[in-house]
This record gives structure tokens, C-alpha cells and sequence, in this order.
């Protein structure tokens, strides 16, 4: 689901339905075990506890250790994806799983836009919270984005920890 935002120099999102499109990407990319290769997610603890305000201590991330990688900070993110990125030859191309990188850029938007120039290839789907210089950005209205993909039903914060809960 994330590809349909997705935008190789990245995307923004903004609006009162951000965190939902958020927690709902997120959800979608670590429950959906039927995929042939995990997707990876990474972002910052901040914006774990910014998508699950009240219900962060119920978040299962112990059933995704391999998927999901929770940083202290951005820069730490940045980083996990370098060593990733690094880590990688091209005989693996074709196996490795695509990268899902949540984040709110901020005042360090031309450093995150040098990281993804510089791991142009790599398969990462950047999607940012707040508007973005580098790439689109979309309005996020609070029942959903306004270029809907094909029924997309938003996650509460429960929701989605129900969701995560019940998956293997």
C-alpha cells in the first residue's frame, strides 16, 4: 500500500488524517505476511509514540524484532539506512525487501533528501510527516488521502494494535 504514495525523491503528508494514513501504512507493510519478501520499517521512537499516543505500551514489537527497526533518533535512522544500504550487492537485488521509512524531517529536510539521493537504488519508500520540498506532498484529510486507493480503511491507534496483535 505504501507504493501508492510512494515518489523516489520522497512524499509529505499533511493534514488531520496524517497519523491514521501513518499508523495504517505501517500496520499494512508488518501484517501482511503473504508478501514473498517482509517489508522493513524504520523510524524513530518519537514517531512510534506520535502514532500510538495512549496505546504504545500494547504496540506487539517484539513480534516484528526482523522487520521493524525503532531508532532513538533521525540521524539514527539515517544511518540504519546506510548500513543497510551498504550491506547489500547486487546479486541481492531481487531479495531484498523494500524499505518503508517513516519520519518527520523538519528543519533536516536537505539531509534526508542527500540520504535518499545517496542510496538512489535501493528500494526505500520515504514518507514523511509534514510538508516535503523534494517531492509531492498530500493533503491527508481525517477520513483519508484525497486520491484514495482502492478501499483503504484508516487505523485507530487500537485498531492497529488489534491488528498487529492478532497477525503471526
Amino acid at each position: 500500500m505504501a507504493r501508492a504514495f510512494g515518489h523516489p525523491q520522497g512524499v509529505g503528508l499533511l493534514g488531520p488524517g496524517t497519523d491514521s494514513l501513518l499508523r495504517t501504512l505501517l500496520v499494512d507493510a508488518l501484517a501482511d505476511r503473504a508478501r514473498p519478501r517482509a517489508t522493513e520499517v524504520i523510524l524513530t521512537r518519537a514517531e512510534l509514540e506520535r502514532l500510538f499516543p495512549e496505546d504504545i505500551d500494547q504496540f506487539p514489537a517484539e513480534h516484528y524484532d526482523s522487520e521493524l527497526h525503532v531508532t532513538a533518533t533521525l540521524e539514527d535512522a539515517i544511518e540504519r539506512l546506510e548500513d543497510r544500504a551498504a550491506s547489500w550487492n547486487t546479486h541481492e537485488a531481487a531479495t531484498r525487501p523494500p524499505i518503508l521509512w517513516l519520519a518527520a524531517p523538519g528543519e533536516d529536510a536537505d539531509v534526508v533528501h542527500d540520504t535518499l539521493c545517496s542510496l538512489d537504488g535501493a528500494d526505500i519508500i520515504a514518507i514523511f510527516r509534514g510538508a516535503w520540498p523534494y517531492g509531492p506532498t498530500h493533503l491527508v484529510d481525517a477520513d483519508g488521502p484525497r486520491q484514495v486507493p482502492n478501499q483503504l480503511e484508516l487505523l485507530s491507534a487500537s485498531e492497529a494494535i488489534g491488528k498487529l496483535t492478532a497477525s503471526p
